[in-house]
């Protein structure tokens, strides 16, 4: 049977003891108007929370003080590190976490930024546009630029290649044999290789070839 009880004024319920809680058992709990908490917190136990607003609004008020964010956090159930999506007002971007403690930035168009050597098993999802820059190993180390494919595949240069001119031999390698460029000599082609036996020479081009058969 249904109750309505209607009061005028504020209609409050309290309990004789400021411990004690006020349970309300029913199946569903129907607020028409305004639901305002005062409480410090607020707590949500149910299995799917659906809501309608398009924004949501925290740190409301506009509080703002040094190392203030204000974001969501995902609780992980203590086995793994806590997640958060922030927004940091020290540096007034947004910021994610995957472990709790590193906070990358979030640039238009949302992308993370992050050194790439994070990253063990990094993959492309398109085309690398190096804008203009090189692709390098570190400066002052020395160290190779590989590249290579898998299993049977190629490795394609699709235009031509450019070789810049040396002034002076390459140093060999065990196990490779290197192809660079130099002056145009005898060869008449500017293209030299070397073996690991270090072996230097210049490719011959087709116009000093013919020259070569007549002679020889």
């Amino acid at each position: 049977m249904s109750l309505i009880k209607r009061v005028k004024g504020d209609y409050n319920i309290h309990t004789l003891d400021p411990a004690n809680n006020v349970l309300i058992e029913t199946n569903t709990l129907t607020v028409d108007g305004n639901l305002i908490v005062t409480g410090t917190t607020t707590e949500v136990e149910s299995t799917n929370t659906t809501i309608t607003d398009n924004i949501i609004v925290l740190n409301n008020g506009g509080f703002i003080s040094p190392n203030t964010t204000s974001g969501i956090e995902i609780d992980r159930g203590g086995v793994l590190d806590n997640v958060q999506l922030r927004f940091n007002e020290d540096t007034n971007e947004w910021e994610a976490t995957d472990d709790g403690s590193l906070y990358y930035p979030l640039h238009p168009p949302a992308i993370v930024t992050f050194d790439l050597v994070d990253d063990l098993t990094p993959q492309l999802g398109g085309d690398l546009d190096v804008n203009g820059f090189a692709i390098t190993s570190a400066i002052g180390s020395d160290g190779d630029v590989e590249i290579t494919a898998d299993g049977a595949g190629n490795v394609r240069i699709e235009r031509p290649l450019t070789i810049p001119i040396r002034t002076t031999n390459a140093t060999p390698l065990i196990g490779y044999n290197k192809i660079y460029a130099k002056d145009v000599e005898s060869g008449g082609s500017g293209i030299y290789f070397t073996h690991a036996d270090s072996t230097q020479d210049e490719l011959v081009s087709k116009t000093k070839a013919i020259v070569f058969s007549l002679i020889f």
